[in-house]
């Protein structure tokens, strides 16, 4: 069985990037049952080993980037060879199309396609658009420290160009998957989507006749049932309902808190559940709001009660993504249902 953790291969890679980098269960010591972190890239190169310079390039010009947008749906990023390797002593942006939509914020989950380039080579190592972004959490430390610099304040609309130097992205230990070295830059073409609130309000009725009925049996972390209603299909947000109001504390980001639960596929079989783990349905223990857990579980469950239990209907977006989670026998188009006890935070 798994628990609700995320699948990181590297704790310091932005989500969009991981699947990119060849996940796998190895580096994945904090495994999952709500959750993976990544879009993977079908335009991604193959990895390669550094580049091997002896130090950071500096003296980059972003006026030296060109983004090709002639095709909306597949840009292009290039840097001419003559100003290569390319890179700059701080991060960089450049600013092509000013949006006018919402700001983003601190605690923001934002959706935004990456065009990610390797300054030293040039080489292009990932692109996301295209894929089914899953939205990245502002406050989360597994994310790029210049990607969260760049976009905090940015509004839905803007595209723009960065420069991260090393330590703004992968510091000394680069990422050799991807075939970025220790003293690469990288420069990506960003496109901010869209822009979600860090927490989402938990106001759709226990009785709606297009959410699942749920029982659950006596017991801690008894299994739940839920019955599916006839003809439905799946919300394409993410859903949730408070089907019992605790009176305990009110989770806050970066707490700890235990819950028991169940996770079933929409229409489908039930792919983990504290009652199967072997610990004989302990409650799990997990950081909220920090981007430990799926996106779904983080902004459900971030503003509850202690001692609430809550139905959390989670598109791929907001949990495994387009790659699915095949370990659990879940598929990239899986709507998942969560049934959540939070039985204490601290």
């Amino acid at each position: 069985m798994t628990s609700p953790k995320r699948l990181l291969a590297l704790a310091a890679l932005p989500i969009v990037f991981l699947a990119g980098c060849g996940n796998d269960d190895s580096k994945a010591s904090k495994s999952s049952s709500g959750s993976s972190d990544a879009s993977a890239s079908s335009n991604a190169s193959s990895p390669s080993s550094s580049s091997g310079l002896s130090a950071p390039a500096t003296k980059g010009n972003l006026d030296d980037v060109k983004v090709d947008t002639k095709d909306a749906a597949k840009p292009t990023v290039s840097i001419a060879k003559d100003k290569l390797p390319f890179g700059t002593s701080s991060t960089k942006p450049k600013i092509l199309t000013q949006g006018s939509g919402k700001t983003v914020g601190g605690d923001s989950y934002v959706k935004a396609d990456f065009v990610m380039v390797n300054g030293t080579t040039g080489k292009t190592l990932g692109s996301t658009f295209g894929e089914d972004v899953q939205p990245f959490n502002m406050s989360s430390d597994s994310n790029l420290p210049g990607i969260i610099t760049t976009l905090k304040g940015q509004k839905v609309g803007t595209k723009l160009v960065v420069s991260l130097p090393p330590k703004d992205a992968f510091g000394a230990a680069g990422a050799p998957q991807m075939g970025v070295g220790a003293n690469d830059n990288l420069v990506l073409y960003m496109e901010i989507k869209k822009v979600e609130p860090a927490h989402l309000p938990c106001s759709t009725p226990s009785n709606d006749p297009n959410l699942p009925k749920v029982t659950v049996p006596t017991g801690k972390g008894k299994e739940a049932k839920l019955t599916f209603p006839a003809g439905k299909k799946a919300p394409s947000e993410l859903t949730c309902s408070v089907l019992k109001q605790g009176d305990g504390a009110v989770v806050k980001a970066g707490q700890s808190i235990s819950a028991t639960y169940t996770g079933q596929v929409w229409n489908g079989k039930v792919f983990d559940s504290t009652e199967k783990h072997k610990d004989g349905g302990k409650p799990t223990d997990f950081v909220i709001g920090k981007g430990q857990v799926i996106t779904g579980w983080d902004r459900a469950l971030v503003g509850q009660k202690v001692g609430s239990r809550v139905l959390i209907v989670v598109p791929p977006s907001d949990g495994y993504g387009a790659q699915g989670n095949a370990q659990a026998g879940i598929k990239g188009t899986d709507t998942l249902t969560f049934v959540v006890d939070i039985n204490s935070s601290k």
